[in-house]
Parts: structure tokens; sequence; C-alpha cells
């Protein structure tokens, strides 16, 4: 059976799609001018298409070309288009001065996740000003079952939800402790659900300790989490649970 003209026009704009973010991720990593080479090399693609797609994002104002020596750099239209974007964000605008509280007073770095599909997306994120710091940024996807915001969300399902969706996860092992039996990390999801926070201990990154409380708004659910050095964390666990859980409850009551 052929592939049909529709879709090898769908995975052609796919795959279009993905290269601009990679020339953005790009950029963001490497924070200078770039030969079209390099761009190319970078991306792994043959200097004819990456030619057409650069020129292309110069045309709509995202690049300028600096000449042959230097190459492209993006223009501040993107901090303008996703600035304005971020204004109007539903969600963030509700939780921004929530996060920032959070890290206040854990001293650490607050994050406002998201289950999307079988992983957990990073919403915001507010860190400290401390030079050794939990570090995570806005739009970073993480594993549910080494994260406790993950397990947080977990939480939200119903028993046969949770079930079905727990065994379908790739358990990964990041370190020697992460969890990667099924029984034992339904376990640990239910015993964070009973205390009311979950807690994850060098599980995604070895001396590292993440707290986190789930909660509901409208149909959707979220998970606030605090993240910092397990040195830093580990007398305060109880404090910091108990401290995401009334603001999770406070946010909840919104309508």
């Amino acid at each position: 059976m052929g592939v049909s003209e529709d879709m090898t026009e769908r995975v052609a704009g796919v795959k279009s799609a993905i290269r601009v973010l990679e020339v953005l991720e790009f950029f963001a990593r490497t924070p200078e001018p770039a030969s079209l080479a390099r761009v190319c090399a970078a991306l792994g693609i043959p200097k004819s298409s990456g030619h057409a797609l650069m020129e292309t994002l110069r045309q709509q104002g995202y690049v300028y070309w600096l000449g042959r020596r230097q190459g492209y750099y993006p223009t501040r239209r993107w901090r303008d288009v996703g600035e304005a974007i971020t204004r109007h964000d539903p969600i963030l605008s509700l939780m921004s001065d929530v996060l920032h509280r959070i890290s206040e007073e854990s001293g650490e770095t607050a994050i406002l996740a998201k289950m999307e599909e079988h992983e957990v997306l990073y919403l915001d994120v507010v860190e400290p000003d401390r030079t050794l710091r939990f570090s995570a940024n806005a739009g970073q996807i993480k594993s549910m079952h080494s994260a406790a915001s993950g397990r947080a969300l977990l939480a939200l399902l119903d028993i046969e939800e949770r079930s079905r969706v727990v065994n379908l996860l790739k358990l990964q092992a990041f370190s020697a402790r992460t969890i990667t039996d099924v029984d034992r990390l339904q376990q640990m999801i239910a015993d964070g659900e009973e205390q009311g926070y979950h807690v994850v201990i060098g599980e995604h990154q070895s001396e590292t300790t993440a707290i986190a409380v789930g909660f509901k708004l409208g149909t959707e659910s979220y998970a606030f989490s605090v993240g910092g050095p397990t040195h830093r964390l580990e007398g305060r666990i109880e404090e910091v649970g108990r401290m995401l859980m009334r603001h999770a409850v406070a946010i909840a009551a919104v309508k």
C-alpha cells in the first residue's frame, strides 16, 4: 500500500516544524552567530535544506544575516512573540505569583508541572538566587516515575487508570536509587497520597531532593514541586510538603 500524498505532506510539515524549534534551541545553547555550515552540522541536515530553512526564517524576520564570517543570528522577534504569548497564558497568569512565593518560602527552585501523555511537562520554573540550586527550565519534559511531580500527578488518577498508566511507563534507571519496579512505584505513590505530598531523593539526579503536591484546576491536573540539594532539604521535607499543600488547596479553590 503506497503512502498518500496528504500523509507525505503532513510528515514533511512535522519535520519542518521540528527543525524550526531545533534552530531556536541551537541558538539558545550557542549564544553567538553561526555559519550555515555550523547550523546544518548541529541539526544534521544537508546544506540545501538548511539554507532554505534559514532563509525562510530570515525573510520572516526571525533571524538576520551578519555576513559570511559570522553567519546568522536570531532577532528579538522570538522574545517579543514569546513574551506576548506568556502574558496571556491563562494558567501562568494565575500561578506565577504563587510559584514565586513557594520559591521564596522554601529558598529553593519552585516548579509548576502538568501531565502530558505519560510524561511530566514543566510549565513554569522559578529559581532562587543561589549558586547551588536545583536546575530546571520551562518546557522541560521529565519521566513520571522518577519525578516527585510525576508521582503527585499519578496520585490524582483513579486506581484503575493509575495502574494502567504506570504499566505503560518505561522505568529507566537514572541513578542507583531510581525505582524501576512497578509494585514498589505503586506503593511509593500510595504512600505519598496518604501523607499528602510526594518525595523523591536522588532518583533522577544524585544529591538532589524534590517534594511535590498535585491538585486539580477545572478538569486538568497540575503539581507544585520544590527541588534543591538534598543536604539543604533533608531536614525540611515535612515543612516544605505542608507548605505546598497549603498553596495547592488555595489555588484549587479558585473559581
